[in-house]
């Protein structure tokens, strides 16, 4: 699911910051409608925390939340976001394949999603 890796990295940030709505949204949508709905509020969510985030000394995006430093991960890229969609308008289950992943603990390869 490297595909969607950006959309999962997203996700997982709300996770981290407790905010289930959107990855609720995705994963249990019965149509692809709510999760184009969900996945752009997300985008737009996900764009202006980011852009207001604190930048540590290796040039990553961070906010602080209870006490612990949270990375951000980059925004996906419009190719990855239209190639999501277009799966998900053919099969939902793609959507809550990506939900569940954004809810799973990262591999111990990647680092909490904090891409620059």
């Amino acid at each position: 699911m490297t595909e969607y890796e950006g959309i999962v990295k997203m996700l997982r940030f709300f996770v981290q910051t407790r905010n289930f709505s959107y990855v609720d949204r995705i994963g249990n949508a019965l149509n692809p409608e709510p999760v184009e709905v969900a996945l752009l509020e997300a985008l737009r969510a996900f764009r202006s925390i980011r852009e207001s985030a604190s930048v540590d000394e290796n040039g990553g995006r961070y906010i602080e939340k209870d006490g612990n430093k949270i990375l951000l991960p980059g925004i996906p890229s419009g190719e990855e976001v239209m190639g999501f969609l277009k799966d998900v308008r053919s099969d939902t289950g793609v959507a809550k394949l990506v939900a569940t992943l954004a809810l799973a603990y990262p591999s111990k390869k990647e680092n909490s999603g904090g891409d620059v």
